[in-house]
């Protein structure tokens, strides 16, 4: 008779697998819930998907067709994809899926890594460790989210179990990282210091295995040197800049994971007072966090959220906190000893779960609406203007994987080597939260490009975005065009527009700012201050722009001056404001609608019809629901009249 799976009859390999499988099982089920709860498909990731689809299509591994720059940095993911596109399958949906098995693939790794500090009684810290990752909001956050992240992270943490091993297979573990993400060559470079400083001796395990796989890479390097003329890739030059904003970035950056996972650092500050005493591996362990951590730091953390820097690092944390917890209790008696296990593990899990709860929710909410929202527009635009136009925006992802053989201009340089290479001097006192500091407005406008598009609509945020507005030739010749957002779910007294800047009036090529920064500054806050409901504000912040403004000023200036008027009542004002402002640019549709609505209800409909011809030109399929609303209006008057 086969002995039953619950008796001691199975070979001591099987009990172990079960065991192992038991220990794992729990933290993967929450990882897989996590997972479903904060699926979404980053807008980065569809930078990556339009690459494929040209390649596919025929057109070469491009962005822009007979453009040669690489504007991604996980050239294996993008190779990876093409693969399963050749076959017919949905690349996009085996991306996601694919990243959410190398996320559970770091909760396994975490129990192998785990195995090899902790031992016989202590196992159950690593079991802490396996529930720490498994219940990790920013795993589950960015596995599914259509990115190389999870597959990156888990040959980062695979190659440091090898080398933990001494296993030979590192130098696939090394090859396939680099393949997946530059840092990769980071990942070497990490382990060899870690066994020089271990063994005092020249690392030859390490040293051999990153020689190795940069000899099986040569090939791919060689392939980017001829088809892109750089084997490192564009935004690598778009994004890097020793300056102390970038530090300051990087400690910000670091800090806050640390806050939301590391316990404010004890799980380094512990294993360090502690460092003679513990196991090589431990020590490993240690370093690799560390040396990691200081390059997150002088590289400035990631403009994207939810530490996806350090996604590498949280199996490696997870094993940090537990042995840290192990140093602290591990060599009490039995009672006692149970007795602080548990509270530290229920204080480390409960920590880990609360403490970056509201803010992962919160980007995860944020970055769904913009990609629906880019993806709309996009659409949108694409259905209201037959012509090939070519846009210029900061947040190419989406938008652009919408609208295929259209070029699209990066205004931040990810796909575009001249903003990347030779961007315009920082102008002195721009502010701005976003870290693409790099920006070369001249050339963009040298482009022309049909449609400007800004992240916030028509508030400048971005130092690209801020930078237009220096130029004449920007504030003269683009004019606001708008579309409703979410249709079904507009009503008539509320709809949000999405905007772009479209070019309106043809201008010479060379280009130089003349604008100062100050009026740029004003415009931008007294928008915020419109947006936050302080009209009185707003107006003061647009009539100090008009005042460190050459002639003429902006023609948008004295626009949402009227707007902040109409919003608080001051109607006559407002009137005055608008026409004023379509007698100096007919172009401004947003002022034709107010306008519009103003006359029909003084009973003016001469005037009403002048705009609504102007709607009727400018956005025709906007036009329909500026009539609804004034019919409401009107019906509304008629009902409150005596």
């Amino acid at each position: 008779m086969r002995p039953s799976v619950l008796t001691p009859g199975l070979p001591h390999s099987m009990r172990k697998h079960r065991k192992t499988i038991l220990l794992v099982l729990p933290a993967l089920l929450i990882y897989a819930y996590f997972c479903y709860g904060l699926n979404f498909t980053q807008d980065d990731a569809y930078i990556s998907y339009r690459y494929v689809a040209n390649f596919l299509d025929g057109h070469g591994l491009v962005y822009n067709i007979g453009e040669r720059i690489e504007g991604f940095t996980n050239f294996g993911w993008v190779i990876y994809m093409i693969l399963w596109g050749a076959l017919g399958l949905g690349y996009i949906a085996v991306s996601k899926i694919t990243g959410f098995l190398f996320g559970a693939g770091i909760i396994v790794l975490t129990l192998l890594v785990a195995q090899l500090i902790f031992h016989g009684r202590d196992s159950i810290f690593g079991w802490v460790a396996v529930c720490l990752v498994g219940i990790n909001q920013s795993l589950a956050y960015w596995s599914p989210a259509g990115l190389e992240t999870a597959a990156f992270s888990f040959f980062a943490f695979f190659s440091l179990f090898l080398f933990m091993k001494r296993n030979w297979l590192l130098v696939f573990t090394l090859t396939v990282a680099v393949l997946l993400r530059p840092e990769g060559a980071l990942v070497a470079f990490i382990l060899v210091v870690i066994e020089a400083i271990e063994t005092r001796r020249v690392p030859l395990f390490a040293g051999g295995c990153a020689l190795a796989a940069l000899l099986v890479l040569l090939p791919m390097l060689g392939f980017k040197f001829l088809y892109y003329g750089s084997i490192l890739p564009n935004p690598f030059y778009a994004k890097t800049a020793l300056t102390a904003d970038r530090l300051i970035d990087g400690l910000e950056y670091t800090g806050r994971f640390l806050g939301h996972y590391g316990f404010y650092g004890i799980g380094l500050v512990v294993p360090f007072l502690f460092y003679r005493k513990i196991s090589p591996g431990f020590r490993a362990v240690l370093l690799f966090s560390v040396i990691y951590m200081v390059y997150i730091v002088g590289v400035g953390g990631d403009v994207l959220k939810v530490h996806r820097f350090f996604l590498p690092l949280i199996g490696v944390n997870a094993v940090l906190l537990s042995g840290s917890a192990w140093l602290a209790f591990g060599k009490l008696r039995k009672n006692p000893r149970m007795a602080a296990i548990v509270l530290s593990a229920v204080l480390l899990l409960v920590g880990t779960f609360a403490l970056p709860r509201k803010f992962v929710l919160e980007y995860n909410m944020l970055e769904r609406a913009f990609t629906h929202k880019m993806g709309y527009l996009a659409d949108r635009m694409a259905a209201t203007d037959p012509t090939n136009f070519s846009v210029a925006l900061s947040t190419i992802g989406i938008f652009g994987y919408r609208l295929p053989g259209h070029h699209i201009i990066d205004m931040l340089g990810l796909t575009d080597s001249t903003v990347a290479r030779h961007p315009e001097p920082h102008a002195v006192g721009m502010t701005s939260t976003w870290k693409e500091r790099k920006y070369n407005s001249g050339y963009i406008l040298s482009l022309q490009p049909d449609y400007i598009m800004f992240s916030t609509g028509m508030k400048p945020s971005a130092p690209a975005e801020k930078s237009l507005l220096l130029y004449r030739s920007f504030l003269e010749c683009y004019r606001g065009i708008g579309w409703v957002l979410d249709e079904e779910e507009a009503t008539l007294k509320s709809a949000v527009l999405g905007l772009a800047f479209k070019k309106f009036r043809p201008f010479e090529t060379a280009q130089r700012p003349t604008y100062p920064l100050a009026f740029v500054e004003y415009f931008k806050s007294g928008i915020e201050s419109y947006r936050s409901g302080n009209q009185r504000r707003a107006i003061e912040l647009f009539d100090r722009a008009i005042e460190v403004s050459p002639r003429p000023a902006y023609i948008y200036l004295p626009y949402h001056k009227a707007i902040s008027y109409a919003v608080a009542k001051q109607h006559d004002r407002s009137v005055a404001l608008l026409d004023s402002v379509i007698a100096v640019d007919s172009l401004l549709f947003m002022a034709h609608a107010r306008l519009y609505k103003y006359a029909l209800a003084e009973g003016n409909n001469d005037k009403a019809a002048i705009h609504r011809d102007w709607l009727a030109r400018l956005v025709p399929w906007y036009l329909p629901r500026v009539e609804a609303q004034a019919e409401a209006m009107m019906r509304g008057r008629a009902a409150e009249a005596p």
